[in-house]
């Protein structure tokens, strides 16, 4: 990819975090870039072409994790460890992602199905079969914990405990303790 291409899907993912995806023109990303609308269009011809280009990666990363719900029930860790990737490798998106519902529209319209019912298979498979109340608990807790947590790993790691925007990479130690306690949190508490 172009240096170009580059500079502009930096600065359109800065601009759709800060102002969201519709708070944002072609305009403000071409002023940014210290250039014309109608250069900004040489490399992308629309804004829709540019939020496809930010969700590239974590679009295929959904893809894998619906082929993995697909082929059957998945080992947990494996699912887990999927979806800790994902939020290491799409850390700079998870904002725009998490609050702003026209991207996450456009993320379940390029889906086989959408997060929502994802999340459910994500859930269900986690819980395991003839899951109880406090299983899928767990499984909710154990997936909440893994996209928190390696949020905050990347932060630590970038020296800014507040923020995870234009942090650092998820150290493999740090991957595999979050590993570690989103499995554990799925175990049944030891009778008393």
């Amino acid at each position: 990819m172009s240096q170009t291409r580059e500079r502009i899907l930096a600065i359109a993912r800065e601009l759709f975090v800060r102002h969201g995806y519709t708070g944002t023109t072609n305009a403000d990303i071409a002023r940014e870039l210290g250039t014309t609308t109608a250069a900004l269009y040489y490399h992308f011809p629309s804004k829709a072409a540019i939020l496809d280009g930010l969700l590239a990666e974590p679009l295929a990363a959904y893809h894998r994790i619906t082929g993995y719900l697909d082929a059957g029930p998945p080992a947990p860790a494996e699912l887990l460890g999927a979806f800790i990737d994902l939020a290491a490798d799409s850390r700079e998106l998870a904002a725009l992602i998490d609050r702003d519902p026209s991207v996450l529209a456009v993320i379940d319209k390029r889906l086989p199905r959408t997060i929502e019912r994802m999340t459910e298979q994500v859930i269900a498979a986690l819980a395991g079969p003839d899951a109880d109340r406090g299983a899928v608990l767990r499984a909710h807790a154990a997936f909440a914990a893994i996209k928190h947590a390696t949020m905050a790993a990347i932060a630590l790691d970038a020296g800014a405990v507040d923020r995870a925007l234009d942090a650092g990479a998820l150290d493999p130690a740090d991957r595999a303790e979050i590993l570690r306690i989103a499995l554990r949190i799925l175990q049944p508490p030891a009778a008393d």
